[in-house]
């Protein structure tokens, strides 16, 4: 802070209060870095173990790898205006189908499966996976 005549810092003795008030909030504002605020976001949940078949692993990746080709056709075709304008809802079922097979192979590369399905964010691919079975269907005996 400058002096009366503009020449350099006033000594804390002639520091009006307000000024020396504003310093110090100031001093804490700069200093809050190191203070972690909390998040209004939830915690991730943790992540399931991966899987020690290594079978599941292959398979995962192999579905990995249909995904990564998926989004390269469907990328493609949305750059023909014309067929996007014709197909554009069949083309958006391309965008759904990756993330239904992301999800799967999640779940065929972690060890603990139902803690994979829990994590899910497709509500209803969620709760196909977890409905219940179908009680027996068996026919009366003629």
């Amino acid at each position: 802070m400058l002096n009366s005549s503009g020449a350099g810092p006033r000594s804390h003795g002639t520091m009006p209060e307000h000024q020396r008030r504003v310093d110090e909030l100031q001093a804490q504002v700069r200093g809050e870095g190191e203070v972690v605020r909390p998040t209004i976001f939830k915690p991730a949940p943790p992540r399931p173990d991966p899987s020690a078949n290594p079978l599941d692993h292959r398979i995962s990746e192999e579905i990995e790898c249909i995904r990564r080709h998926l989004d390269l056709l469907g990328g493609a075709l949305v750059c023909d205006p014309v067929l996007l304008h014709r197909h554009g809802s069949q083309l958006q079922s391309i965008d759904r189908i990756n993330q239904l097979l992301g999800h799967i192979a999640r779940i065929i590369a972690a060890e603990q499966k139902a803690m994979a399905v829990d994590q899910i964010t497709l509500q209803d691919l969620r709760a196909r996976l977890l409905r219940r079975p179908l009680s027996s269907l068996t026919l009366p005996d003629c």
